[in-house]
């Protein structure tokens, strides 16, 4: 069985770890996954929990130095410990949860594992090791499918090669009427343009020199797009800004992957 997790990643010279330990000690029957970048340079760790948990590779993709690994297990409960931090109530992130137990410095919450199939991304993006969980299909070319946005897979129809990316982020040419509407809301409200924002998400933030949010959804930038893990990307002009598709969790660990960009 390690041999064929193993072998996937060494061919895309991809370096996978299979601890003897579970990375979270307390929940060893569950799927455990995470990305550790010592100084001896990054590697995927993988803890496989249960032996009737399915585990394997679908598909690989040398040139992107890219995999997709297929997860699934039966629902199992495992506890999620979340830190006070000088709060008298818990996040509403984990709310719905069931609360077992509380200490002086931790709530100590049920979650269960999703009985679907998970289907992850993994390899190499630019500069670092990465992890995306995306909905549908078992090859590379659809996980990068299923990671566009609908708004941005329209784009790349209608303009092949127009789009640019960093990251979990892409950057779309304006339409004239579009163009002509984020002009108008500049000239109109005061201090619209934030200098040196975030694009949103969580993790270490993606930052642009020029930020615009209207109608609390639409967001547009323009000017460097700043990121440790990424080369530095420069819009010459305004563009609008969506996330990848990526199947987003209330909490790390909550589809079994430790770790976050």
């Amino acid at each position: 069985m390690s041999q064929l997790l193993t072998r996937p990643f060494a061919s895309l010279a991809l370096r996978l770890d299979l601890p003897i330990r579970p990375l979270v000690a307390r929940s060893p029957e569950i799927f455990q996954m995470d990305i550790v970048r010592p100084r001896g340079g990054e590697s995927f760790r993988l803890w496989k929990g249960d032996e009737s948990n399915s585990i394997r590779v679908t598909d690989t993709d040398k040139e992107r130095r890219q995999l997709v690994l297929l997860v699934q297990e039966p629902p199992r409960a495992f506890e999620v410990p979340v830190r006070k931090r000088r709060q008298r109530t818990p996040p509403d992130e984990v709310r719905e949860l069931r609360l077992l137990r509380e200490t002086a410095t931790q709530w100590i919450f049920e979650r269960w594992t999703p009985s679907t199939m998970r289907r992850f991304l993994c390899g190499m993006d630019e500069r670092h090791l990465f992890i995306a969980q995306f909905d549908g299909g078992t090859t590379v070319k659809d996980a990068h499918r299923k990671l566009k946005p609908q708004e941005v897979l329209e784009a790349d129809r209608s303009s092949p090669g127009r789009t640019l990316r960093q990251g979990e982020w892409f950057f779309v040419a304006l339409s004239p009427p579009e163009s002509r509407f984020l002009a108008d809301r500049i000239r109109t409200v005061p201090f619209i343009v934030r200098r040196a924002a975030s694009l949103g998400g969580n993790g270490r933030a993606h930052l642009a020199d020029e930020v615009v949010r209207t109608d609390g959804e639409r967001v547009y930038a323009r000017g460097r797009i700043r990121h440790p893990d990424h080369k530095t990307l420069v819009l010459a002009e305004w563009r609008r800004v969506y996330r990848n598709a990526e199947i987003q969790t209330s909490r790390v660990g909550a589809n079994g992957v430790f770790w976050v960009d």
